[in-house]
Order: structure tokens, then sequence, then C-alpha cells
């Protein structure tokens, strides 16, 4: 078998893919850091308006992230990425327009999480096209790295607009200048280099391996724990960034009264670790554990959710805390998610990689409406932020037990094997 050569403009497909990713998240959370803001506009209460604002769009970017692994394997990921940043651009834009009642606000919501689901589905048909084997793990990492570049730029970003404009309504459609810059990105790749051929075959032999080879997936015990997992991590991840902006701005004894910015300041150091952690974590998976992650996956799980206990017992006074715990608890969990991709696109043939990789995807979000759903009704049930800490501590811990159970499906190896 000849040999693939792998050019160097992959770096700048690396490149775009970092900034896309990090567009789409930037707009998922910016929501996030002004419940309080919206809550006291439609006269809501918090667990309702989080609801609105985050549970919506999740539900609705679980939907087409569902779908898009089969868009992806037919048009292929840079189509899909210019159809959903333009849809994204115009949801965002008409958010100045539509959000002065609530429904107008969720219905917008609802078409920002459509364009955006898409976006970080392509991963693993990124890493299969213009990456090789051995660089894969590392490729899923720096989508874990981006995700985190977008979340930490929403939760300052459409704060710091507010401040600028006193308007929320507008403040979160400057959500809309990000996706600009990554739609001219995209139509760079659209018009530049096509990827490495992979695998040369006929299209109906290409169906007809397609077909095989999907069904062989969903029959392996192995994807559907890779689909927990990432159902579990992203339940924690994705709970926890639409619930700590609130914690930490809204008036006690809810919240810690820190305000919008104060919440935006202290939790941005969590986004950089959870950043310093994605990026890490195939060096300690491939390198210390020799691509095994069973061992350094547990202990990071179990890790974040001692973190995440501690986190419960804070107060505006807990100084450097404030900053430290959900920095070393995001830091830990990170770890889960680049892992699980990378896992998909080096033990997963090129024929299925990117509809399991959506699938996982889709997967992760509708972990994160479920955790979204359960934390926003006990917060609206309880009025306090402290049970939906300890349910998410228990959902990372029973990820940790859930990877025991890993392991390389069988029914790929040869196909591993040619490729490494």
């Amino acid at each position: 078998m000849a040999e693939i050569i792998y050019p160097k403009y992959r770096w700048f497909v690396l490149l775009s893919m970092i900034v896309i990713t990090a567009s789409g998240h930037s707009a998922n959370i910016g929501a996030a850091p002004l419940v309080g803001e919206v809550a006291a506009t439609f006269g809501t209460s918090l667990g309702e308006t989080t609801a609105m604002s985050m549970m919506v769009y999740m539900l609705a970017a679980a939907t087409s992230c569902l779908l898009s692994g089969f868009i992806i394997d037919k048009i292929g990921f840079v189509r899909v990425w210019i159809i959903s940043l333009s849809v994204l651009l115009i949801a965002s834009l008409l958010m100045s327009v539509t959000s002065y009642t609530p429904t107008g606000y969720t219905l917008t919501r609802m078409l920002q999480g459509l364009a955006n689901g898409p976006i970080t589905a392509v991963i693993a048909a990124v890493c299969q096209e213009w990456f090789a084997y051995k660089e894969r793990s590392y490729v899923a990492a720096a989508q874990g790295f981006a995700v985190w570049v977008g979340l930490s730029l929403g939760l300052v970003y459409t704060p710091a607009m507010l401040n600028i404009t006193n308007n929320w309504h507008t403040a979160l459609s400057w959500s809309a200048a990000p996706c600009a810059v990554s739609l001219v990105f995209a139509a760079i790749l659209y018009f530049g280099p096509k990827p490495p051929v992979v695998t040369p075959v006929s299209v109906k032999e290409q169906r007809d391996t397609y077909k095989v080879d999907f069904k062989i997936a969903l029959s392996t015990a192995t994807t559907f724990i890779l689909f927990a997992l990432a159902i579990l991590d992203t339940w924690y991840q994705q709970a926890f960034n639409d619930m700590a902006p609130g914690f930490y701005s809204v008036q006690p004894p809810v919240g810690l009264g820190l305000g919008p910015m104060g919440a935006g300041s202290k939790l941005m150091w969590a986004g950089y670790a959870s950043m310093l952690g994605g990026l890490i974590a195939p060096v300690v998976v491939e390198k210390l554990f020799k691509g095994k992650p069973r061992i350094p996956l547990f202990i990071a799980c179990t890790l974040s959710a001692v973190f995440m206990l501690c986190m419960r017992f804070m107060t505006a006074q807990s100084g450097v805390l404030l900053i430290l715990l959900p920095a070393l608890m995001l830091f830990f969990s990170s770890f889960v998610n680049p892992t699980i991709m990378g896992f998909i696109a080096k033990h997963y043939p090129h024929s299925v990689a990117g509809r399991i990789g959506g699938i996982a995807s889709g997967m992760a979000i509708v972990g994160a409406v479920i955790g979204l759903l359960v934390g926003s009704a006990v917060l609206h049930v309880t009025g306090a932020y402290y049970i939906p800490m300890v349910i998410m501590a228990g959902i990372i811990f029973v990820a940790g037990i859930a990877v025991a159970f890993l392991e390389v499906p069988k029914a790929f190896q040869a196909s591993k094997s040619s490729e490494s």
C-alpha cells in the first residue's frame, strides 16, 4: 500500500478548525453571563432563564449534531462549516431585533444552536482527511483547546459588549463578529488544496463499505461506551459552564454576588486551565500510558469530582480558591473529550469515522441538555446552586468508572494497522 503524503497545508486546516470552533462556542456561552439581566427584563426565574438561554440552544445543537455526521460524509466538512457559520452569523445579528420577547429570544437561541451543532462534529473527518494516524489524538486535543478558547472568550466578550452598549440585546448580537472572521477561513479552505486521497474506491464500492462498516461499528460495545462517555463528560462540563456564571454573578444567598464582569474575570482562568488540560491529555495518554486511556481518565474524572464538591463550600471571600478550584476541576475533566475523539479517529475506519464522531458529538450535546435540564429544574425548585454541583460531581465520577470498559474494537484492527 502506497504511503499517503500529508501536505504542510494541513497546519492551516488545523488553524482554521481552531478559529471556527472557537467562534461557535463563543456564541454558545455568550448568553450565560447575562442570565441575570435577561431574567430581570422578562420577569422570569433564574432557572427558567437559564433554560431559555442554554437548554433550548443545546437541544437544537444536539439535533443538528446527530444528523451532521451523515451530511459530513456526503458533502465534506468544509461545506458544512460554511453553511453552519452563515446561519450562525445571521442568527446572531437577528438577536438585536428578535430578543425583546421571551419567544423571540428563545427561537433565536434555537437557531444559533442548530447552526453551531455541526461545527464541532467534523473533528473525526478533519483528522482522517488531513492528518497522519499518529497526529490525530493531538488534533482532537486542539479542538478541545479551541472549544475552551471560545468559551473563555464568550464569558468576557458579551459582558464587555454589555458594558459598552448598555443593552444586552445588542451585546449578544456582537457574537456575529467572530463568525464573520471564521467564514473567511472556511472560504479559503473551500478554494484551497484538496485533502489527500484516503480511500480511492468506486462510488458503489464506497457505499457498500460505508454500510458494512457502520453496521459493524454499531454492533460493538466500544461504540456505545464512547457515546456514554461523551454524554457524561459534556453533561458535567456544559452544565458547569451554564450554571457557574450565574452562581458567581447572582447576588447572595443564591450566588456569590460578583456580577457579570466579576464572574467572567474569575471563570476565564478555568477556561485557560481547560485548554491546557485538553492539550496535555494526548501527551499523558499517548506517551505516559502508551495510548491506553483507562487509568489516566479514571484519575482525571475522580479528581474533577472532588474539586467540584469543594466548590460548593465557596463564598465571595474565598480568595484565590474562586479561581483555583474551577480551574483544577476543568483541567482534569478536559482530558475526556479529546481522548474520545482521538480514539474514534485512530481506531475507526475513514468510512464511518465522520458518522461515529458526529453521533458522539451529538450525544455529548444531549448530555449537556440533560445536565442543563436537571440543573435548571433543581435550581428552580431549590433556589440554590449547591445540589446541582453535587449531581455534577457524581456524573463525572460515573464517567471515570465507565472508561474502565473501553477497549479498541477488534473488528477494525486491520484498518488501524494499515494506517499506522
